[in-house]
């Protein structure tokens, strides 16, 4: 598998984040569009092989990635009190921060203590949206339909992707297709408005050979065999089904609990993947699949 870095121009506000599930879940409905009912049985099947078409990393802004979530190391007692301030102060900033950039991120793969500068957040506001009556086709009296509505900005996503040879072209249409057909809910009334900047071969990052953990570029759920020594923080999923099934009697699918895009695990080789698709989430449709694999990157963690 090769390494490729995809990455949209947002031309619009944005309703949905960029998780790794959502995007595969738009992925696998461009397939059937494009290619038929079977080319999607047949991209699904092929998980269960030892040589999967793709993973997909979250999407990022900008050229940013996810922080590694790692203990802090301990404060340098022997410096005086205004040294271990000065470092102490330097801590509490760094966990504030979410994202690194490249460089950041590869000293961290390395094993090193990069203390983050600050980045320029994602843009979010609250609107109030008001409810249509079908019925009436008119909104109710005294704004008793209003509730509010989150949506954020950013001006590019980047998506990282470890893609087997000769899916390559086919990636591509899928991701193409998103370009033309909007990400997340609300595309069909604007939001999620794309377009696609790039989508080339990646070099991959600065991991070093003796590395002993893997860091995930994105949320996901893991499989009974993997590794279970490391850090982490957890997301409760509360997915929905998308485009022809979300009219379905019941679209909610039942909470999954995921590991966050910078979680880390201890493990040794490094595997090519973990995690796992995720069935029976659905009552309404239960062949429907969640995406739950992590797209791993090796680093070196000390104390090992």
């Amino acid at each position: 598998m090769r390494w490729y870095r995809i990455r949209f121009k947002v031309k619009s506000w944005l309703s949905s984040d960029w998780q790794a599930d959502t995007i595969w879940g738009h992925l696998c409905w461009g397939l059937k569009y494009l290619r038929g009912e079977q080319a999607l049985t047949n991209f699904i099947a092929a998980y269960d092989t030892s040589q999967p078409p793709l993973f997909i990393s979250n999407g990022f802004p900008g050229d940013l990635l996810p922080r590694p979530i790692l203990p802090s190391p301990a404060l340098n007692f022997l410096a005086d009190l205004a040294g271990q301030k000065e470092q102490f102060d330097r801590q509490k900033q760094a966990k504030k921060e979410l994202f690194l950039n490249f460089g950041e991120f590869n000293r961290s793969l390395r094993g090193e203590m990069a203390y983050p500068l600050p980045k320029p957040g994602i843009c979010r506001r609250v609107t109030l949206k008001n409810q249509i009556n079908r019925t009436t086709n008119t909104t109710t009296t005294e704004g008793q339909s209003l509730y509010p509505f989150e949506e954020y900005y950013c001006g590019a996503i980047t998506i990282y992707a470890k893609i087997t040879d000769g899916f390559e072209d086919r990636a591509r249409e899928l991701f193409d297709y998103i370009a033309k057909t909007g990400y997340g809910k609300r595309k069909s009334v604007g939001y999620g408005w794309l377009e696609m900047l790039q989508f080339e071969p990646f070099a991959g990052f600065d991991s070093p050979d003796d590395a002993n953990a893997f860091v995930s570029l994105s949320n996901f759920a893991p499989a009974a065999h993997n590794p279970t020594r490391g850090f982490w923080k957890t997301l409760v999923k509360y997915g929905k089904l998308g485009e022809d099934f979300a009219n379905s009697t019941n679209p909610f699918k039942k909470p999954l609990l995921m590991f966050t895009a910078g979680s880390v695990f201890y493990d040794s080789p490094i595997g090519e993947f973990y995690g796992r698709l995720i069935s029976g989430l659905s009552s309404s449709h239960p062949e429907a699949e969640q995406y739950g694999f992590a797209l791993a990157v090796p680093i070196k963690l000390a104390g090992v």
